[in-house]
């Protein structure tokens, strides 16, 4: 049998040529050509989701700036990544974010993923306390399974948790109820964990990117050491 080659497109990435496959989202050929493109509810192994807005870039011909993660490569496809007006929208974003939570820095032995938005907040400077928002997740604390803390105040809805259980897990233990600053996320019937479908397998934890959701047994660890 023949074999079949997969054509290369060309699109420009912050004025230089470079190359990608059809099916390719703008993040992905940015990233992969070494841009620095922030982003708080994307995981790789997940579908793309545009939740966080963080990974907006600019592209020839569009008015708006469009979320990266979701946006599909074009051949000629002109963009840019980082510009004043973006680098403002994101600061933004993160002193929103910032504003909910009720710590920003967490104990790196929270999770794998636990430190990006502490990272990002310091980053695009945005430990400002310019506004004042309302929490908006209410911690399960009472949950007393030995291996998954579940601290939502420091959530921020970006949703990797009930993804990472459902597309990659199976599980579907892990849900969402109510809307904006109710939202929470929970199990069924927002029971403890070791009444839902939860296998206790950690990809929560090891995605969540504010450490929400915490490693117990290695903070416990810590806590004697």
């Amino acid at each position: 049998m023949p074999t079949q080659t997969m054509t290369v497109h060309k699109m420009q990435v912050d004025g230089s040529e470079v190359t990608f496959t059809a099916g390719e989202t703008v993040y992905e050929v940015a990233t992969r050509n070494k841009k620095n493109v922030p982003v708080l509810c994307y995981d790789p192994r997940l579908e793309p989701f545009g939740a966080c807005r963080l990974c907006v870039v600019e592209i020839e011909g569009i008015r708006n700036p469009v979320a990266s993660c979701t946006t599909i490569a074009a051949p000629d496809m002109k963009v840019t990544t980082s510009t004043d007006r973006i680098n403002r929208h994101r600061k933004t974003l993160l002193e929103m974010v910032a504003s909910e939570n009720d710590a920003i820095d967490v104990d790196v032995l929270s999770g794998y993923s636990s430190q990006e938005l502490t990272l990002l907040v310091d980053e695009y400077g945005a430990r400002t306390g310019r506004f004042a928002g309302a929490q908006s997740g209410d911690s399960r604390k009472d949950d007393e399974n030995p291996f998954i803390l579940r601290d939502y105040d420091k959530c921020i809805s970006c949703y990797r948790c009930v993804r990472v259980c459902a597309e990659q897990e199976g599980d579907y233990a892990i849900s969402i109820m109510n809307r904006g600053f109710h939202t929470q996320i929970t199990t069924e019937f927002n029971g403890i964990l070791k009444e839902s479908a939860c296998t206790f397998c950690g990809q929560c934890v090891q995605t969540c990117p504010t450490g929400a959701l915490g490693d117990r047994k290695a903070l416990r660890f810590a806590e004697t050491a």
